[in-house]
């Protein structure tokens, strides 16, 4: 398991809004999204108040920062989300396991909750039980659990659907993955960054550049799709919490 603390600025006070646009190597159509009715209300009060906003980032490879280079998605969304708000104190404690389905997340939620008492939670899910089999009754009662745990704990929540590829093991179990991930945001109210479309749409309109976001295997992220994904959910946050 992966766990990183990570800490971005020290200043108080009220929220400068900074302009931010995408960079053309991460432009895709509805690459920020949130579920109709999605809110972070803990954040958002964080955010326009320029106090102090702590994030957990749980999940499985992704979240871990496997293919990199050191510096994974988790790792990126703090810097990103501190350029809006520069008066921001910012924290992200980063737990990411290799390998663990929805459900390894879900049990250990909220252990993290408890000892790191974020704000928000950011859970990547979905490419594991997608590539494992996992049944959709068993992800959406995990989902339906794990957004139990977070709200006992006081915190929002963001959830990440799955990447997409053409060679996943999964198939086009991934696809249904997102598709519950979806369903169960909108039934909860959650807000989820669905990178699972916004790759499926680059990859169908620019197969080069879509390309050298996934690694050799054909399943991990390269550190380009890192970045690009660490924009994503940087950027879904960000709207959920401000619009």
């Amino acid at each position: 398991m992966l766990r990183l603390f990570i800490r971005a600025g020290l200043a108080a006070g009220l929220m400068t809004l900074v302009p931010h646009a995408a960079s053309a190597s991460c432009t895709a159509p509805s690459i920020a999204v949130p579920t109709p009715g999605g809110s972070l209300p803990r954040t958002s009060a964080k955010l326009r108040a320029g106090q102090a906003l702590r994030i957990l980032a749980i999940g499985s490879s992704t979240t871990a920062g496997v293919g990199s280079g050191g510096n994974g998605y988790a790792q990126r969304i703090g810097p990103l989300i501190k350029a809006r708000a520069p008066q921001v104190p910012l924290e992200v404690i980063v737990s990411g396991v290799s390998g663990e389905t929805a459900s390894g997340a879900a049990g250990r939620l909220a252990s993290e909750i408890a000892s790191h008492r974020p704000d928000l939670v950011v859970w990547q899910l979905g490419t594991n039980d997608a590539n494992f089999g996992v049944s959709a009754d068993r992800l959406r009662a995990t989902i339906q659990a794990g957004l139990g745990t977070i709200r006992a704990g006081g915190a929002d929540a963001v959830l990440v659907d799955p990447q997409f590829s053409r060679w996943a093991q999964g198939g086009e179990a991934t696809g249904t993955a997102a598709r519950i991930i979806a369903e169960e945001g909108a039934r909860s109210g959650v807000t989820v960054a669905r990178r699972f479309a916004a790759m499926r749409s680059l990859a169908g309109s620019n197969r080069p550049l879509f390309d050298t976001l996934i690694a050799w295997d054909g399943l991990h992220l390269t550190a380009t799709g890192h970045a690009c994904m660490a924009e994503q959910v940087a950027g879904t946050i960000i709207r959920t919490a401000l619009r």
